[in-house]
């Protein structure tokens, strides 16, 4: 190997130690009983104690929190690819100033902080009865989650000739039949970036549910293993068992979404 193959070999693998050194530690925590955690906290236990799992899933009703963020995730990417495939595909198409403009609407969303719509979203939700409900932080989750899909998807679909859809009309094909047969097959690779974007950030997202789902029956796996710490005490071995239950599935995602990733953001940020 040459000497810069072997410096960004060494600088690589240094960036994976730190990136996995989180879940090193939450699964050594997890394993732990309380005693093995006090005597010793970052050396691995002379025996492994699986029950922290068991007492996890039982005192935090674990099926119910991976019901709801199961839920919440999945109807909130739903809704953000359907509302920004057609979103982007009529701005890309269309050079009006009315498109534009709601373009930059879009674009401008991005630039507003959460913390400065979290009062208002909270009153309107109150005004609205949509505290403690699947539905109104799903639709919470999807106006926040339109802004940058609606940038990748414009990026993208202007980098599809126009000629592939001129010939479709010749053929007798309609606009909606165009959309449908023809485009919405070439925006996998963003389809799928925005779809896990979103995914990840909203299964690990804590402020929004701590906002709008006080009811045990509506928590999320990252609000309900909140309550394992207490004003006077707190169970990190049980906590981190939990942890590590809710990164099975979002791992497990990541992981069969993750060679579209890197395809869908370079063919997204291209300029058109």
């Amino acid at each position: 190997m040459k000497k810069n193959q072997i410096a960004v070999f060494i600088v690589v693998l240094l960036l994976a130690v730190v990136f996995l050194f989180p879940i090193y530690l939450a699964v050594l925590m997890s394993v732990k009983t309380a005693k093995q955690t006090f005597d010793s906290f970052y050396a691995l236990p002379s025996s492994f104690d699986l029950s922290n799992y068991w007492h996890a899933w039982e005192t935090s009703k674990f099926p119910i929190a991976i019901s709801n963020s199961l839920i919440i995730t999945s109807l909130s990417v739903i809704l953000i690819v359907l509302v920004s495939a057609l979103a982007g595909y009529s701005i890309a198409r269309r050079n009006k100033p009315f498109y534009n403009i709601i373009f930059l609407l879009f674009l401008s969303g991005m630039m507003i902080p959460f913390q400065v719509t979290m009062l208002p979203l909270y009153k309107l939700g109150k005004n609205l009865h949509m505290l403690d409900t699947h539905w109104g932080i799903i639709l919470i989750y999807g106006g926040f989650g339109v802004q940058t899909g609606v940038l990748f998807y414009t990026a993208f679909i202007r980098q599809i000739s126009k000629e592939i859809e001129e010939a479709a009309k010749i053929d007798g094909c309609s606009t909606p039949g165009i959309f449908m047969r023809i485009i919405i097959p070439l925006l996998k690779p963003v389809t799928a970036t925005v779809v896990v974007l979103n995914a990840l950030y909203i299964w690990n997202d804590f402020l929004l549910p701590l906002l709008y789902l006080q009811d045990n029956s509506y928590r999320t796996i990252p609000l309900q293993q909140y309550f394992f710490f207490g004003q006077y005490s707190s169970d990190l071995n049980l906590a981190f068992a939990y942890a590590v239950m809710g990164m099975i599935p979002v791992i497990a995602f990541f992981l069969v979404m993750q060679k579209f990733i890197i395809k869908g953001i370079a063919a997204g940020a291209v300029k058109g």
